[in-house]
């Protein structure tokens, strides 16, 4: 088995079998804000919610406390951000990125070199 399937394998295990953190992704039957309600109309956003969400949840176990500590301080933060875009599909779609962007750097990090 290649380390790549490994690490697969891997954070699969951890995302089926851990409990997820908080924030859970947006539940479109319970959208309430106009910027919720506009993911909830587009697909991509539903997506890139719902992978953020993935990411999110992945990155958090493959952290030192500390790091975690600040990921999970900074979810709410980028809430509010995500939500000043109201419901301008462009601004979402940038913020989904660029936090999304910071998991994806976690986990090449531990692809690359292991947690911690």
């Amino acid at each position: 088995m290649t380390s790549r399937s490994t690490s697969f394998l891997l954070i699969a295990a951890v995302f089926f079998f851990v409990p997820q953190a908080f924030p859970v992704p947006i539940h479109c039957a319970k959208a309430v804000t106009p910027n919720e309600k506009t993911i909830c109309s587009d697909p991509t956003l539903i997506q890139a919610d719902a992978r953020m969400d993935t990411l999110y949840n992945i990155s958090l176990h493959f952290v030192a406390m500390g790091t975690r500590g600040d990921l999970q301080d900074q979810q709410p933060v980028w809430i509010s951000e995500r939500e000043a875009c109201g419901t301008s599909k462009p601004c979402i779609r940038a913020a989904y990125k660029k936090r999304t962007a910071v998991f994806e750097a976690i986990m090449k990090r531990v692809a690359t070199f292991g947690p911690f």
